[in-house]
């Protein structure tokens, strides 16, 4: 389906279920699957955008960052979200954007910090990542490279590699988790909180395995995925499948634009993300620890001038 039908139906969906003016400007979001937290994060954004803007801005689910993003380099779409991590590999054409730079590719907003980690079955007697060793686990994941990329960085932490466990394909994590459901993988990767996790916990329970580190394992973390960090996740209603204090891998969300997309409708949108975090914090809980202050934060990657111009206004940029 083409970026043109998308926004199009997404359009006309907004227009007649919010009233949008047909003289909005339509954006559309870019992101991950429908019931991955990402989406939710995505809609969440759109929805804020488009009550408190010129903006009809739509979540549209389309896959990971080596999916997404190089559609927002191309025009495709005005908008996708990613992490800090990949946007710098992005634009350096580095990592798992190894000589494919996105030079069209420029930062609006610096979204919610993010965590990630292995995941079981709660009825499993897996502990730790080492009792996972030789058993079937997805490794390869063929539309989110990102994951694939992060389940090596935390591997790295435990002195461990994918090449201890016995490999299994799958386009994403939803379906790394629909496996587990199923009793076919013994674990998954994935972020805590996200739709599919809710509904495998509701079906047949499941819980997240803290990283056990090596001596520097943080710095063995980072030397795949530059950017992340250790930080601890405690139970909570928003944190489906953790079932006690784990330490898992963290890294911040982002909003990513294209270099041509207007700037008075990149501004508009970070205005509105900025000024209205209540409303975001009641589109998704995972944004009621969000500071907007950080919005902005200095990255190696280009901001859009429509987001430089309202952060320089609001004094989060000099």
């Amino acid at each position: 389906m083409t970026r043109k039908l998308l926004t199009g139906l997404s359009a006309a969906a907004l227009s007649l279920a919010m009233g949008v003016s047909a003289q909005a400007q339509q954006a559309a979001i870019g992101t991950l699957p429908q019931g991955a937290l990402g989406y939710a994060i995505a809609a969440a954004v759109a929805n804020v955008v488009t009550q408190n803007s010129s903006v009809a801005a739509t979540a549209v689910p389309t896959g990971g960052s080596n999916v997404v993003l190089p559609q927002v380099n191309n025009g495709e779409m005005e908008f996708g979200t990613s992490n800090t991590v990949e946007t710098v590999y992005a634009v350096t054409g580095t990592g798992n954007f190894e000589g494919r730079p996105l030079e069209n590719l420029r930062v609006a907003a610096v979204l919610v910090p993010f965590t990630v980690g292995l995941v079981v079955r709660e009825d499993s007697d897996y502990k730790t990542a080492a009792d996972l060793k030789g058993k079937p686990f997805p490794t390869d994941y063929s539309a989110q490279k990102f994951v694939e990329m992060c389940l090596k960085a935390t591997l790295a932490a435990e002195g461990m590699s994918v090449a201890d466990f016995e490999p299994v394909s799958v386009p994403n994590f939803a379906k790394a988790v629909d496996l587990l459901t199923a009793d076919r993988v013994a674990g998954a990767y994935t972020a805590p909180g996200s739709g599919v996790i809710r509904q495998a916990d509701a079906d047949v329970g499941v819980r997240f395995i803290g990283i056990k580190a090596a001596p520097d394992g943080e710095k063995a973390m980072q030397k795949i995925a530059p950017g992340s960090y250790f930080t601890e996740v405690k139970p909570s209603p928003a944190n489906a499948g953790v079932k006690e204090p784990v330490t898992l891998l963290g890294y911040e969300y982002t909003l990513l634009v294209g270099k041509d997309v207007p700037d008075e409708t990149v501004y508009q949108a970070v205005k509105a993300l900025y000024e209205h975090p209540d409303a975001l914090s009641e589109a998704h809980g995972i944004f009621k620890s969000w500071d907007p202050k950080r919005i902005y934060v200095p990255l190696d990657a280009p901001y859009h001038p429509g987001a430089e111009k309202f952060y320089k206004e609001a004094g989060l940029m000099k």
